[in-house]
């Protein structure tokens, strides 16, 4: 139940702010064709920890269309810990900021976790890049694995564009 209502939640607020968000392109808009790795935090139902290390990064394949692959992990690797790999396609909006930096996106894709006997399921994400410099990002993302014990995640960390 704490779960599905810290989704309703995530996805209320995600939607909400999509809806306000402007849809038309600005002539000093930035491009949203750029790529990253990076790494970062990960927060929410991760094995027996709420907090753990994670690995993501962006790709885009047409124009506003990216893949956003992402490994979450609590670092205990025994039998209780989790791994969770995730391969969303997210739609990048516009930079919904003057300065072009930052840009939210939101999509759908898949959800493996290795806790257990490992589960595979749809994903549902949205989150923002922030464009720190022309090589460095600052993202954030909630993701929501939808199997057996729906799962939502996040999380925030630092990328190298190329």
């Amino acid at each position: 139940m704490k779960t599905r209502s810290i989704a309703a939640i995530a996805l209320s607020l995600t939607a909400a702010s999509l809806a306000a968000l402007p849809m038309a392109a600005n002539a000093q808009d930035a491009p949203t064709d750029y790529n990253y790795v990076g790494a970062g935090v990960a927060v929410g139902n991760l094995g027996n920890s709420d907090v753990g290390l994670s690995v993501n990064g962006k790709a885009t394949v047409a124009d506003h269309i990216s893949v956003r692959p992402g490994v979450m992990s609590d670092l205990n690797f025994s039998n209780n810990g989790e791994t969770v790999f995730l391969l969303p396609v997210t739609y990048d909006f516009n930079p919904v900021t003057p300065n072009g930096r930052l840009m939210p996106y939101v999509g759908g894709g898949l959800s493996v976790s290795t806790q257990g006997a490992g589960a595979v399921g749809p994903l549902v994400t949205g989150g923002v890049d922030y464009r720190i410099s022309d090589h460095v990002v600052a993202n954030g993302a909630v993701n929501w694995s939808i199997y057996g014990n729906s799962q939502v995640n996040g999380t925030v960390g630092l990328g190298y564009t190329f």
